[in-house]
């Protein structure tokens, strides 16, 4: 357990349920919220159980009765669903569970990466949030992940992302990278070459023909897709392994980057390298300055100096130092992350914060 000092003092007793891929849960009473993390994914049944058990135990010993249940917009995830299932037990058959509709909070995933940031640095007014992870469900019913708002607790606008990309075969793109990698390539050039020709036709008909092919905003997929042209690997072990290669290898100390103008400019810019032979540790290194340089020109034209970075991505130090760095340089201000984790276990302390700034039920 992590107890978090609150910048705020919560109106009402909180559970916040996360996420489901790196599963934790919070309570708040008072000025302090109780996090508790290392779940693990929530689909598996044993991570599940012990989940569960965990949520009905810290009720107990912090002696805390939620009057507030809180978790993530996905309507599929087990945390959601434990949720659903949590409101009914506190407030089955009662008034309030008629005037509330014994339903949860709903936050959406990316804006609590952002809200947490906040939390962890106490900032007061509005900031520029860049919430940059693998998947997060939009209020457009979408898949985010690359995502900038603008705001506070009380409301944040989304007011840029990254283009749509299709993810033909959904999450099996998590453990076979080189489909996105075939999707931008195909985004950027209108043909793909250097796939086995019969697995390149059934995923372009996927792409063509919207079959099984969710859009994506996420630039945890762009990573994956950037690393498997730059490595020429066609699948990952596991969730990031790609990206974690792809911060190994880059080169410090450069500079360079692929310039503005969007991901198909980037695209098309690594394997022009590539094709010319270039080290991967310089191309690597000239992709992550990109994307920090992506941030900077989103912050000049939010016009807010504080820009607060979150989500599973910037786990990747090279990317979060030189983002710091180029931020600083420009006469901004980076907020990262402390004693909340920038990955999904630290969702809960940002939708406890969302909740308690928005939730009107008397």
């Amino acid at each position: 357990m992590k107890i978090i000092e609150l910048p705020f003092k919560v109106k009402k007793p909180i559970l916040a349920c996360g996420a489901d891929m790196k599963g934790a849960f919070a309570l708040a009473e008072g000025r302090n919220a109780y996090l508790f993390e290392g779940f693990g994914d929530l689909s598996d049944l044993d991570n599940f159980t012990r989940y569960e058990k965990a949520v009905k135990a810290a009720e107990k010993k912090l002696n805390i009765r939620p009057q507030i249940v809180v978790c993530d917009l996905h309507p599929n995830y087990f945390s959601t669903q434990f949720a659903e299932n949590r409101v009914l037990a506190y407030f089955s058959g009662t008034k309030k569970a008629r005037k509330i509709g014994a339903v949860p909070f709903r936050v959406q995933h990316h804006e609590a990466h952002i809200a947490s940031t906040i939390v962890d640095n106490n900032i007061k007014g509005p900031v520029l949030g860049v919430a940059f992870d693998g998947t997060g469900y939009g209020t457009d019913g979408n898949i985010w992940g690359g995502e900038f708002f603008t705001g506070n607790f009380k409301g944040f606008k989304r007011v840029a992302h990254l283009d749509y990309i299709p993810m033909p075969g959904g999450e099996v793109c998590i453990k076979e990278p080189w489909r996105m990698a075939a999707s931008y390539l195909y985004s950027a050039f209108g043909s793909v070459e250097g796939y086995d020709k019969k697995r390149w036709a059934i995923l372009k008909n996927m792409i063509d023909k919207k079959i099984n092919s969710p859009l994506t905003s996420s630039m945890g997929r762009l990573f994956d897709a950037v690393g498997s042209i730059i490595l020429n690997k066609r699948t990952a072990e596991f969730e990031a392994e790609l990206p974690i290669k792809l911060e190994n290898i880059a080169e410090k100390n450069i500079d360079d980057s692929y310039g503005s103008g969007g991901i198909a400019k980037i695209i098309k810019g690594v394997v022009r390298d590539i094709e010319n032979k270039e080290e991967a540790a310089m191309i690597s290194a000239k992709f992550h300055n990109s994307i920090a340089g992506m941030i900077l020109a989103t912050a000049k034209k939010s016009k807010l100096k504080r820009v607060v970075l979150s989500g599973g991505v910037f786990q990747n130090k090279y990317l979060l130092n030189n983002t710091s760095k180029l931020l600083s340089k420009n006469g901004f201000k980076a907020f990262i992350h402390f004693n909340v984790s920038t990955n999904d276990s630290g969702i809960p302390i940002g939708q406890i914060a969302i909740a308690n700034a928005r939730f009107t039920c008397a």
